[in-house]
């Protein structure tokens, strides 16, 4: 998320979240994204290092969801609707927040956290960060069942509480 945001960049981002959620694969093909973005290999790979690059950039919008629950701005629909994704494409959720991918899904939002919470040390912001998503990762697995709606609520409050003990 450090690079300037330019057109070819954010049709990139928009391809490739038209085709997770048509395709449900958290990493669809590269040329079929190349058509969808309508760029070139060339120009892929000038924004994005690889696709798991991509995708990470791409889970900006749903973080930044947690990251407000996780500093107290949290808008609990948002977060209930985005849960709800999540268990609807579980696999994929499984993939990226369970995989190989989750240490760098952790540091994504623990940097979110922290800019919204500038009090928070970037130690604790990952760890409340880490701490929310194992929430998630507990759900989709299916180790607590609960509804969407009661797991967000649960989120926000082990947050405040994370955040309060150590203020």
């Amino acid at each position: 998320m450090d690079r300037p945001e330019t057109n070819a960049r954010r049709a990139i981002i928009s391809a490739f979240n038209r085709l997770v959620l048509a395709t449900r694969r958290t990493r669809p093909p590269v040329k079929q994204l190349l058509r969808e973005a309508g760029v070139a290999r060339s120009t892929l790979y000038s924004h994005f290092n690889d696709r798991d690059s991509l995708l990470l950039e791409a889970m900006g919008g749903p973080l930044s969801v947690v990251a407000d629950a996780a500093v107290g701005a949290a808008d609990e629909q948002r977060l209930v609707k985005l849960l709800e994704h999540f268990w609807d494409q579980r696999r994929g959720a499984q993939d990226i927040l369970i995989g190989p991918l989750a240490r760098r899904v952790v540091r994504e939002l623990g940097q979110l956290i922290a800019a919204r919470d500038t009090a928070l040390n970037r130690n604790d912001a990952l760890r409340i960060a880490d701490s929310l998503l194992g929430f998630i990762r507990l759900w989709i697995s299916g180790e607590t069942p609960s509804s969407a709606a009661i797991l967000a609520r649960k989120m926000i409050a082990s947050a405040a509480a994370q955040r309060a003990a150590l203020a």
